[in-house]
């Protein structure tokens, strides 16, 4: 099951919510796995370094996260414009389809 972005930004909000304004923060077992997917792709974007142990689990902020909210937003607008295109498609499709299915309608009407 994939993660929408929208519910990446939510996991995001709570993880920058819980971090504030430290460099360094803890996450209880809990927490870390509810956010799981915004962690990974922080990581993935090297926003966090995982300083995990055993214990606990630690991250540390490499970098600021506003680059990262943008590009998470950009993504999101993306992804609704991909989805008007294939709305628009679709019923494009259909129309075309509706409109091949009347042809016989057409040709009987006009022998």
């Amino acid at each position: 099951m994939e993660t929408s972005l929208a519910d990446i930004k939510k996991q995001y909000e709570k993880l920058k919510n819980l971090m504030g304004d430290e460099k360094a923060f803890d996450l209880s077992d809990e927490d870390a796995l509810r956010c799981q997917d915004a962690l990974s792709l922080l990581k993935s974007r090297n926003y966090i370094l995982d300083a995990s142990t055993l214990c606990e689990k630690r991250y540390i902020k490499a970098a600021e996260w506003d680059g990262f909210e943008d590009w998470l937003n950009e993504m999101i607008k993306e992804s609704n414009r991909m989805s008007r295109r294939e709305w628009t498609i679709a019923i494009v499709s259909a129309a075309i389809g509706a409109a091949i299915g009347l042809i016989p309608t057409i040709i009987g009407a006009l022998c």
